[in-house]
């Protein structure tokens, strides 16, 4: 007969107390949840999914502000010359004559110019009508070239018009310089002069200017002056004036004279003449 151990006994009776006790408190009330732990590590990342759709394209943006401007490019080339123009007429050609009236023959006159270009051959003509012009003194062609300052003079023994009246007398030159003044033809002389016009002239050294004064001549006249003969035996004109209000004028010339003495004559274009001597001095 085989014994029992009582040691085995009360383990078998712990044990089936501890199943009671746990089988009885599993279906019993459950307790209040326990405190959340603390969260586990991220997971490894997962393989990246299928690329999606493209959305809609957003609205343009604003302009940027503009670039620096670049450096300027080499000139081109120079185009082909043009075709020449014509000849461009002098406005500063300017002529007077000594007499205002000459008779229509056996009257000499005397032209003076200036302000025509250096060297320019010169043709004076009478315009008679609009359809005949005649070349004074006859001939053909230019009769005088303008001097190193522009200016020429011409004296003609008489003028030989086909008629009396207010003509046109006109200077042309090659170069496209003109001129013109008005004169009257008329038969005979008529010898009247004014005897109250007058002319001084202050004596002056090589070089310096001259000081002319006049009195006597219309209100408002042109006038020129010139030095009788004084170059090479032509008259050499020194300069121009405008007589005022009570017909007198005060004007300064350059001098070009050689000491001596010589004649100044002033010619209106009125009609109105003086002379005065001139007296060119080394020194004063």
């Amino acid at each position: 007969m085989r014994e029992r151990s009582p040691v085995k006994g009360v383990a078998i009776a712990l044990l089936s107390s501890v199943l009671f006790i746990v089988l009885v408190a599993c279906t019993g009330d459950p307790g209040l949840p326990g405190l959340s732990g603390e969260p586990g590590n991220p997971g490894n990342p997962g393989a990246a999914g299928p690329q999606g759709d493209p959305g809609v394209p957003g609205l343009p943006g604003a302009p940027g502000n503009p670039g620096n401007p670049g450096p300027p490019g080499a000139p081109g080339p120079s185009g082909a010359n043009g075709v020449s123009g014509a000849d461009a007429v002098s406005p500063a050609a300017r002529i007077v004559v000594s007499k205002s009236t000459i008779a229509n023959s056996g009257d000499s006159f005397s032209v003076w110019g200036s302000g025509f270009r250096v060297g320019e051959p010169i043709t004076l003509l009478l315009q008679v009508d609009d359809s005949q012009q005649l070349i004074l003194g006859g001939g053909r062609g230019s009769q005088i070239s303008a001097n190193a300052s522009g200016a020429f003079s011409m004296t003609f023994d008489s003028i030989d018009a086909s008629s009396a009246g207010f003509k046109t007398l006109m200077a042309s030159g090659e170069d496209g310089s003109v001129a013109s003044t008005p004169i009257r033809i008329v038969d005979r002389v008529d010898p009247a002069t004014s005897v109250s016009t007058s002319l001084s002239a202050a004596a002056t050294v090589v070089g310096e200017n001259i000081s002319i004064w006049g009195a006597g001549f219309a209100s408002g006249e042109s006038v020129t002056i010139v030095a009788v003969a004084a170059s090479a035996g032509d008259d050499r004109i020194l300069v121009g004036a405008s007589a005022n209000a009570s017909g007198a004028f005060a004007v300064e010339s350059s001098n070009a004279l050689e000491i001596g003495i010589y004649s100044v004559r002033a010619i209106g274009d009125m009609g109105s003449e003086a002379t005065a001597p001139l007296v060119i001095v080394e020194s004063k």
